[in-house]
């Protein structure tokens, strides 16, 4: 089986990122699946890409919050649950040398993050792109529903 699918602005999947009108050809196995989430990327902000948590599509976030320098992340905590979660990080002229240095705290402790990609995205209007950094959080719910369970925070 071949899957086709033509993304309409960015889309990421197996650590690879695809732009504007570049077909993405996936060979499934016979009784294999994939699930694909498209949604148009903003190359100005932070955003939540997803997670291997789920297959809700974004469905185990509880609130994202975001600045110039930050991201806040509440995922719902009900119960217990391991895997990783995706951000893109938009470079602009004020935080370029910034996320080369990244940090990060998952449920209160500091851990490490990983960049596993370097796009860059078109913002759909003008010729004008911005790059950025999609990292990779790994995460560990204890399903207890306590406060700090679920809370990730990364700054630069």
């Amino acid at each position: 089986m071949i899957l086709r699918l033509i993304p309409s602005l960015f889309f990421f999947v197996k650590l690879k990122t695809l732009l504007d009108k570049d077909p993405l050809i996936k060979r499934l196995a016979p009784h294999e699946t994939e699930i694909f989430h498209f949604k148009p990327a903003n190359p100005t902000r932070p955003q939540y890409i997803g997670s291997d948590l789920h297959f809700s599509c974004g469905f185990e976030v509880q609130s994202f919050e975001w600045g110039s320098s930050f991201i806040n992340i509440s995922l719902k905590n009900e119960y217990e649950k391991s895997g990783s979660i995706f951000l893109f990080i938009p470079e602009t002229d004020g935080n370029r040398n910034a996320l080369d240095s990244i940090d990060a705290t998952v449920n209160g402790e500091a851990i490490g993050v990983e960049v596993v990609a370097r796009p860059i995205i078109n913002d759909g209007k003008t010729k004008n792109s911005r790059a950025g950094r999609v990292i990779k959080v790994r995460v560990n719910i204890a399903g207890l529903k306590e406060q700090s369970d679920g809370k990730i925070e990364i700054s630069w």
